[in-house]
């Protein structure tokens, strides 16, 4: 057989090498992008590894375009005289299969099964009863089973004996309405659909057509090829340009979204899950819920399909022939953002005739499948074809391009390529949202979450199975890998990874042998959204679809964290001990609010039959936004310390024999002078006392107003200055029998700025004061550290009452005498206490006491006037409960 090319002379250019953005793009036959067989139109290709092209004319004439540069014939099958949509290929063992239909008027209509083996050609033909538009086949144990429907209302389905080229089975069913798209085969074989052109859509058992079931019905007319994503929903679209999305399964769903019109290009879906639709001279883009995320206008007809290839700088590229009056054309590659929405035109070129429906845009590799560039390849209705080189990295999508989409992977055959992409899965705690990585987690041993995983074919069929794999894994060889469109994932989380966090070597703790691991990590949750999983919250196992890019996928981890506590006791060196707590993070309860999750430590007051109490607490707790890996801080004189469990603690709690305790009781708003209560409460036997208070931020003592010592206890020195109180008490004579109050002192502060005294620790309080007590006592070593007295701060909203001028927590007609004598008078001096409004916040005590505030002052005036009577009668009548007066 003669063989010869004939490269049509196409404007001025022999040579294309287009570069724009981040792609290149070189014609496929030694620089040159088009070629042209003699007298042939409208053909269909299919694009083969490494630039071999099968082109199937309109007549059904079968050619071989060779990458080298030559074409051979592949024999003819007679009668055939309009092939219209793209053809569908199968490999089987050595032999190749062209499967297409025929839509021919009055001629017979036909579907053909033409075998190429070596150099030879079978072709086999099924009468049809009337047009198709497009088949779907699949191969399994030495058959090849076709399904397509015709114009006449009918559905077929044929089966191929692939050892004797011959047929086995012809079914056919009649439905309601003429069938112009191809069918769809679901991944499991299970499930045949069908949609018709009046909007009939139909699920069918593929091993009986007998008995279809109609699942729903679509409004308009539908012409152009449906798509199916990664979670078996089909999305159709019609003449009008309203895409529908149908989840074909029982009860399932019906969503709709109307949008620019369309021609015939119809639907893909890329490798993120994001639908395109083509028509309208527009090509928009969607998210799994329809919700428009971009549009670009192409400005002319877009007649056939395009496709989706994912470049190595990551972009999603969109490959779109169209056509003008159908006399010339142009191809289109955009770029889309996803997170934008935009689309960016990256290369442009025009082309002399317009796109025929069956020149579905086809991509394979030039070279090996994920190392080598790859071509894309489209033909014109004057029998043109064109092809470029671009360095991608191939079809990207589940539903990337249409026509040869065997095991819906978007290339020619799926058992030769053996395109796989890997899943990333990545492990998160919850408090700081980081990485579980071996550098987090100081080992590259543990880290991560460990799982078990199984690959499956599309029918279940075990493909491989492994246990123990670790999320955020490093080591490529271990992290699954499975082909897009035809296998998946079904991962089960097991065994809980330990870790040490903090107390990791290096990290010295007192008290013995500090625990091996600080922290344990088990699955709770995948992400969900768009990118993230398919599934919903607290899935395992899971089952997650590889995709035509890499998929990072996110989980999060509860945890368990360790809080160690070592106890320091003073009176002997070996009084110390251990213990330790356990934390739960629980990530579903506090994903919103990390901070929410705490645990609480309480101190442990008794120990070897004596009290004590917990007068430091140096608390070291993990934080991996530190340069250090943890945060430390020191609390003193509390009985027990909130933690956020957001990561293990090292707790050093120190003891000091309770031989006192100093109480400052602060009234709950203070501004301008208020009174302030300073209490010593001292242990049995003590006989000697030390009571200091020193004022910060500007607040000052203005005067002590009375001093109440128990009876036996006597005042040997006291110092009173504006920002320090120093009183020195003993009782030798008499040692305390048992814990009592021995001083009461009763002051005047002055605060500049309002204050509400709503603090809940001691470092709040301590913003403002510093006080220090200390009980000596009797037969005891002198140790002011260890038996200095326990602070205490405490607030009472009754400690000042608005209108109780004699101090007797009641407001009554003896107030009421003593404030109508100053009524329209100038106060100063102590008859200051007169002046009681106007207040801010105050809230008189009605319908009942505890609804009182005092709030503050605000009146520095010293005239007493009705602003400050209506005050005291709103709080005429009320007196202070006997259990809420001031201790």
């Amino acid at each position: 057989m003669r063989r010869y090319v004939k490269f049509l002379s196409i404007g001025l250019i022999l040579l294309v090498t287009a570069t724009f953005a981040a792609l290149n793009l070189t014609g496929l036959w030694t620089g040159n992008y088009y070629w042209q067989i003699p007298g042939k139109s409208s053909p269909g290709l299919i694009a083969k590894p490494m630039g071999n092209l099968l082109y199937l004319s309109k007549d059904g004439a079968l050619y071989e375009l060779l990458a080298t540069g030559t074409y051979r014939s592949l024999g003819q099958i007679s009668g055939i005289v309009n092939v219209v949509a793209p053809p569908t290929y199968i490999k089987v063992g050595n032999d190749q299969y062209i499967i297409y239909v025929t839509a021919q008027g009055t001629i017979q209509n036909v579907l053909s099964i033409h075998r190429i083996s070596g150099s030879s050609s079978v072709q086999t033909t099924v009468n049809l009863s009337q047009a198709a538009y497009g088949v779907v086949a699949y191969t399994d144990s030495g058959s090849i089973t076709v399904f397509t429907g015709t114009m006449d209302n009918r559905v077929y389905r044929v089966i191929y004996n692939t050892s004797t080229s011959t047929i086995t089975t012809i079914d056919s069913v009649t439905i309601n309405g003429p069938v112009k798209i191809p069918p769809i085969l679901d991944p499991s074989r299970q499930n045949l659909y069908v949609l018709t052109q009046n909007g009939k859509f139909y699920k069918f058992d593929p091993t009986n057509l007998a008995s279809p079931t109609l699942r729903a019905t679509l409004s308009g007319e539908f012409t152009v090829p449906m798509a199916m994503d990664e979670s078996g929903f089909i999305y159709a679209l019609n003449n009008q340009g309203v895409i529908y999305k149908i989840d074909p399964s029982d009860g399932g769903s019906i969503d709709s979204r109307p949008l620019s019109s369309c021609d015939s290009a119809g639907v893909l879906i890329d490798g993120n899950g994001f639908i395109y639709v083509f028509g309208g001279g527009k090509v928009a883009a969607l998210n799994s819920n329809l919700l428009k995320l971009g549009e670009y206008t192409i400005g002319q007809q877009i007649t056939t399909t395009p496709a989706i290839v994912r470049g190595y700088d990551g972009k999603t590229y969109l490959i779109i022939p169209s056509s003008q009056n159908m006399s010339s054309g142009k191809i289109t590659i955009l770029s889309f953002n996803s997170t934008t929405g935009v689309f960016t035109k990256e290369w442009e070129f025009v082309v002399n005739s317009s796109f025929s429906i069956s020149a579905a845009v086809g991509v394979a590799p030039t070279g090996a499948a994920e190392v080598d560039d790859y071509y894309f390849v489209t033909a014109t209705n004057d029998g043109t074809v064109y092809a470029w080189k671009i360095n991608a990295r191939g079809p990207f999508g589940i539903w990337g391009m249409y026509g040869q989409n065997a095991g819906r992977t978007g290339f020619v055959d799926i058992a030769s390529m053996l395109f796989k992409t890997k899943i990333y899965i990545k492990a998160y705690e919850g408090g700081y949202s980081k990485e579980l990585s071996s550098t987090l987690l100081g080992s590259t041993a543990s880290y991560g979450l460990l799982y078990d995983a199984t690959i499956v074919n599309a029918d279940n069929t075990v493909v491989a199975t492994y246990t123990s794999l670790r999320t955020n894994e490093t080591d490529f060889s271990r992290i699954p890998e499975g082909v897009p469109g035809a296998q998946k994932l079904i991962v089960q989380f097991s065994t809980p990874t330990t870790a040490s966090l903090l107390l990791r070597s290096g990290f010295t703790t007192q008290g013995g042998t500090k625990p091996a691991t600080d922290s344990e990590f088990e699955f709770t949750y995948w992400q969900t959204g768009q990118d993230g999983y398919e599934g919903s919250e607290g899935d395992n196992p899971a089952t997650i679809t590889f995709r035509f890019s890499d998929r990072n996928i996110k989980v999060f981890a509860d945890a368990t964290y360790t809080f160690y506590i070592y106890e320091k006791y003073p009176t002997n060196p070996s009084f110390e001990s251990t213990r330790t707590i356990y934390a739960f993070y629980d990530y579903e309860q506090n994903k919103d609010y990390p901070i929410a999750a705490s645990v609480t430590i309480n101190s442990s007051p008794t120990y070897n039959g004596i009290t004590w109490y917990a007068y430091k607490w140096n608390v070291y707790q993990w934080d991996p936004d530190q340069s250090n890996g943890y945060t430390r801080n020191t609390y003193y004189d509390i009985d027990s310390l909130k933690l956020t469990a957001k990561g293990p603690a090292y707790i050093e709690i120190y003891y000091a024999q309770l031989s006192a305790t100093i109480t400052l009781l602060l009234p709950e708003f203070a501004y301008g002078r208020v009174r302030a209560y300073l209490f010593l409460d001292a242990a049995t036997n003590a006989v000697a006392y030390n009571m200091k208070l020193n004022t910060k931020n500007n607040v000052t003592i203005t005067n002590v107003i009375s001093e109440d010592f128990l009876p036996g206890v006597t005042k040997l020195s006291s110092t009173a200055e504006s920002n320090q109180l120093n009183y020195v008490l003993h009782s030798f004579e008499s040692p305390l029998a048992t814990t009592t109050r021995v001083a009461t002192l009763a002051l005047n502060l002055m605060f500049p700025n309002k204050v509400q005294m709503n603090g809940t620790t001691s470092e709040f309080f301590e913003q403002f004061f510093e006080i220090y007590g200390y009980a000596q006592i009797q037969g005891q070593l002198v140790d002011p550290a260890n038996l200095r007295a326990k602070k205490v701060y405490r607030t009472n909203r009754f400690l000042y009452v608005v209108g109780d001028f004699d101090d007797d927590l009641d407001v009554d007609i003896n107030d009421w005498n003593l404030f109508i004598a100053r009524y329209n008078t100038s106060v100063s001096g102590d008859d200051l206490i007169f002046n009681i409004g106007p207040r801010e916040d105050f809230i008189p005590p009605y319908p009942n006491y505890a609804s009182y505030r005092a709030g503050y002052l605000t009146d520095s005036t010293t005239n007493i006037d009705e602003e400050d009577l209506y005050y005291f009668a709103s709080m005429f009548g009320f007196a202070v409960p006997e259990s809420e007066r001031v201790q």
